[in-house]
């Protein structure tokens, strides 16, 4: 990974750029910023961990116990992302109030063939309806990654070991995990 500083100060100075121009571009490109960063930092993980999660495979793959604080860096490993965003989201009962006020707007339209103006406002609060769905789609996702995780991991039988092993592995070699 390219240094976190000069990572930052990309961010800070594509940020700053989208501010000033104001314009789907700007932002566009921050987004992609964003983007390389994740992969960067998710690469980046992996590296400063490889070394602990090698040693977890090889407690795997010889049959022996693993001790919580084990399961607790395999989980990191695997639903760590997803962990953290859930910790540091903030936003979810706002995007739930969100919805239930767009839902009431859509419900006070009552006409059955209603005018150019009101179908172009219904047209845009369902744009940002969407919107919301998808960002509380995404929350509910990653809480249900996490749920999934921990339902698997309360017992450990041999064909999940070896599912477990398979996975850390991919992640360990993987540049797409």
């Amino acid at each position: 990974m390219a240094d976190f500083k000069e990572l930052n100060t990309r961010i800070e100075r594509s940020f700053n750029d989208a501010t000033k121009a104001s314009d789907a571009f700007s932002y566009q490109r921050l987004a992609a910023i964003f983007g390389d960063a994740e992969v960067q930092l998710r690469e980046y993980i992996q590296e400063i961990t490889k070394d602990e999660i090698s040693k977890i495979i090889q407690i795997l793959e010889t049959g022996r116990e693993i001790s919580a604080e084990d399961l607790k860096f395999i989980k990191l490993w695997i639903v760590g992302d997803a962990d953290y965003y859930i910790k540091f989201e903030n936003n979810f009962n706002d995007w739930l109030s969100e919805l239930k006020r767009i839902i009431s707007e859509i419900s006070r339209i009552k006409e059955s063939k209603p005018d150019f103006e009101t179908v172009s406002h219904l047209k845009a609060i369902i744009e940002d309806g969407k919107r919301v769905i998808y960002d509380i789609a995404f929350y509910l996702e990653k809480k249900g990654r996490i749920a999934n995780f921990e339902e698997a991991t309360l017992e450990i039988d041999r064909e999940e070991r070896g599912l477990l092993i398979k996975l850390l592995k991919n992640k360990l070699t993987s540049s797409e995990f």
